[in-house]
């Protein structure tokens, strides 16, 4: 959840700003970025050799419920 809370203040973010934000490795943020990624909750977009992670503007649903509404940040 700190990953998409990082996310949702900054907007979009490195692996490496986001990996001094949690204080996890990169290996760790990158592994989370992919899963939540392919749920469908964030979108990357490479510029040279950065990948920006930001989440993503249309909201993926189950079920007909929008997940986003469902995460709940402290």
């Amino acid at each position: 959840m700190k990953i998409f809370e990082y996310l949702r203040n900054t907007g979009k973010s490195t692996v490496g700003e986001i990996v001094e934000f949690v204080n996890l490795t990169q290996p760790t943020i990158s592994y989370h970025l992919k899963e939540m990624k392919m749920a469908g909750l964030l979108e990357s977009d490479k510029s040279g050799k950065e990948v920006f992670y930001s989440i993503r503007r249309k909201c993926p649903s189950r079920n007909g419920d929008c997940v986003l509404n469902k995460v709940k940040l402290s």
